[in-house]
């Protein structure tokens, strides 16, 4: 039996399966911004704060940088969705250079409120970049809790 050299081109045909991988996950991230356009910087989720009392329930969002009549509050069948739009503007102008970037963004949250609201009676209020808004209780929200025993 002989021993036969291997010629060089041959130990490269190992990797090659593996430059073929990488070409295709190279692709997939060149195209990532153009197949999920919904992941955009320009969308933003603020931050909201639920709290109970037992008069109302009260939402704090977090809306810095936006003004009162960008932002929409409504209650339908039981939901409370809160949108708005984001606008800003930057400018810079320094000896030599102007600079100025915009940034937009909207948003939208919803959520499902308890049966036993006084839709009547919401109350919204914006300052400093927080919303607050305040849902009372209905008096059957009062009366409709028990204690229940425990066997």
């Amino acid at each position: 039996m002989a021993i036969e050299k291997r010629k060089e081109t041959e130990w490269l045909d190992v990797y090659r399966p593996f430059e073929e991988m990488q070409k295709m996950i190279d692709k997939f991230f060149e195209e990532f911004p153009r197949i999920l356009p919904t992941l955009s910087t320009e969308t933003f989720v603020p931050a909201v704060d639920i709290s109970e009392t037992d008069k109302s329930y009260e939402f704090e969002v977090e809306l810095p940088g936006m003004k009162r009549e960008d932002i929409e509050i409504e209650v339908n069948d039981g939901i409370l969705t809160v949108k708005g739009e984001k606008r800003e503007e930057k400018k810079e102008e320094k000896k030599g250079y102007k600079k100025i970037e915009r940034s937009y963004g909207k948003f939208e949250r919803s959520f499902s409120l308890p049966q036993y609201i006084d839709e009547k009676n919401i109350s919204a209020k914006f300052e400093n970049g927080l919303l607050n808004v305040s849902i009372p209780k209905s008096p059957e929200a009062k009366t409709s809790s028990r204690k229940i025993e425990i066997k």
